[in-house]
């Protein structure tokens, strides 16, 4: 086995596992939240990896030289998309599909004129990193909140888009003036940063949700420890003063608080208004949403 081979199967066992450890989560914890594009992302590296890894085990006619690059650059579309969706903006799937399509023609002449062969890392590091820093500005032009919550996750997306220009320039350097060594070291820098971007990028999107479900959980806490102490209401109207002072109908407030109201009839009001059965006047009854 080479050292590539080996390479890309570390790259795959931590896709894998970051991978699984998200769907876990969201499929017990966050099923409501918009984690489910980071996770797709997630999958889709994770299965770029393991066509490199075929790719470089097997003949070059069994697995396809761009096809794993293209898979790379849909994984990249993914995260914008991801960090779309968390940010709260429009998502442009034409153009998703116009840089994949745009991708594959240029891999395509790239394949078909040989010269050209040497600047397929150079092209590469372009897509790849005019998309991290897309994802990268999308997430810090969200809500204040949002941006608080993915900071670390926009800022990984921006370091990984720099790491592209650099590791483009070096491309283009190796090609310009042709250098075994700098060739060498384009490829290791390549192969390194996939394992450190996917588990950086992952770990804190993983970590901004569940400091966005404690915040969330805090929230609610409070807004019960609210609702079970002693509430100032009116004898007369049965009004209820609220934090600011004001007095208002126990509908709005307790509605305010997620808490649902709805008319019944007691039984006693039943017998001393109505002939019959306070169960023939019941509209409902209060129940949390």
């Amino acid at each position: 086995m080479s050292q590539e081979t080996i390479v890309y199967l570390v790259n795959l066992i931590i896709g894998l596992i970051l991978a699984g450890v998200m769907s876990q989560y969201w499929r017990l914890e966050a099923a409501g939240m918009s984690l489910r594009p980071w996770i797709v992302a997630a999958w889709t590296l994770s299965a770029a990896d393991l066509l490199f890894v075929l790719r470089s085990g097997l003949p070059a006619d069994v697995v396809p030289r761009m096809l794993p690059t293209l898979m790379v650059t849909v994984g990249h579309i993914t995260l914008l998309i991801a960090a779309q969706r968390s940010a709260e903006r429009a998502v442009s799937r034409r153009l998703s599909i116009a840089i994949v399509a745009g991708h594959f023609a240029l891999l395509l002449v790239i394949r078909m004129v040989p010269e050209l062969v040497p600047w397929r890392a150079v092209t590469n590091g372009i897509v790849w990193g005019v998309l991290s820093l897309s994802a990268a500005l999308t997430l810090w032009r969200g809500s204040d909140r949002m941006r608080q919550v993915m900071v670390f996750p926009a800022f990984v997306l921006a370091i990984q888009g720099i790491f592209h220009a650099v590791r483009s320039l070096l491309a283009t350097q190796a090609v310009v003036t042709p250098d075994a060594d700098r060739s060498a070291v384009v490829q290791m820098l390549g192969d390194v940063e996939v394992s450190l971007f996917m588990v950086a990028l992952f770990v804190g999107v993983l970590v901004a949700y569940l400091r966005q479900s404690n915040t969330e959980l805090r929230l609610a806490l409070d807004s019960v420890r609210q609702l079970s102490s002693m509430l100032p209401l009116c004898s007369w109207c049965n009004k209820v003063r609220d934090d600011d002072g004001y007095w208002r109908r126990i509908e709005e407030y307790l509605s305010e608080h997620k808490v649902s109201v709805t008319h019944a009839l007691c039984e006693n009001c039943a017998a001393k208004h109505f002939d019959g059965s306070p169960a023939s006047h019941d509209h409902g009854s209060m129940a949390p949403r």
